[in-house]
């Protein structure tokens, strides 16, 4: 009678593991990243506003442009990728400090400060080139290229981030999200225990301390 109490226990508690265990669900994929980002515009591109605000969890810096006819085969692009100091202002090659403890490079291709065919131009940056919003994670945004239809922002950061671009037209927008990048997992892993199979298990080792405990009894 022991042996089949037993026996029983042991099922009962395999089962629960098994079955609030399962497959595991397939993660959702990461929506920020810290390898490069890159994509096409389209056009030629002149800038018209950056705006850096906090939002929940992250911060947001936007690029909004100007959309010009480009010749066929010619598009604006950007990338944004991990950036590393020195940095350099254009083609004068004078010293560029931007605050931050890690830095980022937004590129872009085909995009401009101001219209490069037309007198006068049909649309301009009139914005500032070195914002310094203040926000969580974004302390710095600074222009370090602005020559022939190449325009690079250097990004600082308070500390290393990863990011999440999107792309939105009606204006042309660059939507860059920030966020802290998470820190590495040290250390063994320890699989979590579902509590729908704590419950079973505890279950079964309840009915084996009670048959013993009758067993005891009989045989006292």
């Amino acid at each position: 009678m022991r042996t089949r109490c037993l026996v029983g226990c042991a099922i009962v508690a395999l089962a629960g593991l098994r079955l609030a265990g399962g497959p595991a669900a397939a993660a959702a994929p990461a929506a920020f990243s810290c390898s490069p980002s890159s994509g096409t515009l389209g056009g030629l591109q002149v800038l018209q506003h950056v705006t850096a605000t906090a939002e929940s969890g992250f911060d947001r810096l936007t690029f909004e442009f100007a959309s010009l006819p480009a010749p066929s085969g010619v598009g604006a692009t950007y990338t944004v990728s991990a950036a590393t100091p020195p940095f350099t202002a254009g083609a004068s090659g004078q010293p560029l400090a931007v605050a931050g403890q890690s830095f980022l490079k937004v590129s872009f291709h085909n995009a401009y400060l101001q219209d490069p065919v037309s007198v006068p131009p049909r649309a301009a940056y009139a914005g500032s080139q070195d914002l310094k919003p203040g926000l969580p994670l974004l302390s710095e945004a600074v222009v370090s290229d602005a020559f022939e239809g190449s325009l690079t922002w250097v990004l600082g950061l308070r500390q290393k981030g990863c990011w999440h671009v999107t792309q939105l037209t009606a204006p042309v927008r660059l939507v860059v999200d920030l966020q802290p990048a998470a820190l590495p997992v040290t250390g063994p892993q320890i699989p979590a225990v579902p509590l729908g199979a704590l419950g079973l298990v505890a279950l079964a080792a309840g009915l084996f301390l009670r048959q013993a405990h009758r067993f005891k009894m009989l045989r006292a």
